[in-house]
């Protein structure tokens, strides 16, 4: 589902960009019957299926990154609080 997700997604941003941005509600609000905006189904071959596999992948390794360097940055708050440098979980 994700990928699939990610795919269309990308294939409303080429159609924004083919737009315009300040063309987008023209398009969109107000369409004479026939004159709908129709996407063709995007190719979703094995190669594409693991590009965008490969890239949520690396989305989810650069969250658990910034989810660790808070922790540790928590941590180091809490490091001299009690004229120590002994953070809470270091106590235990």
């Amino acid at each position: 589902g994700a990928l699939r997700a990610r795919v269309y997604d990308d294939k409303v941003r080429e159609f924004i960009s083919e737009m315009g941005i300040e063309n987008i509600g023209k398009r969109l609000v107000n369409v004479r019957k026939g004159e709908e905006v129709t996407f063709d189904p995007p190719a979703m071959n094995l190669e594409v299926l693991l590009e965008y596999g490969k890239a949520l992948e690396n989305e989810q390794e650069n969250v658990k990154r910034v989810q660790l360097a808070d922790e540790y940055l928590d941590g180091a708050v809490l490091a001299g609080n009690d004229d120590t440098s002994n953070t809470m979980m270091s106590l235990n």
